[in-house]
């Protein structure tokens, strides 16, 4: 599977739901998947920040603009960052295109 890019857009997969708890975000596989607990994924703030903007609608780019201004984080350490984040996600098969 290719790498993805900035110039991407994606978009949460419907199989797999977000849910704060206390002060962790964690991504849960739905129905079919439940007993891979492998696919159960802690988010860290900035990680729930990008996961609640993945909507098909944004690129990669955008996603990151906003978590630069977030953040105020490195735009290179915040790409780095969000296609290391979207490569794992879609490994897990949390995200649609």
């Amino acid at each position: 599977m290719n790498r993805p890019r900035l110039d991407e857009s994606f978009a949460r997969s419907a199989r797999m739901v977000g849910r704060r708890i206390g002060d962790e975000y964690v991504l849960v596989p739905l129905a079919g998947r439940g007993a891979d607990l492998d696919s159960i994924l802690n988010l860290s703030r900035v990680a729930a920040f990008v996961w609640e903007r993945l909507d098909g609608t944004r690129t990669g780019a955008e996603v990151v603009d906003a978590v630069v201004e977030r953040f105020e984080v490195e735009r290179a350490e915040a790409e780095a960052d969000y296609l290391e984040l979207v490569e794992t996600l879609r490994d897990i098969g949390a995200l649609a295109r």
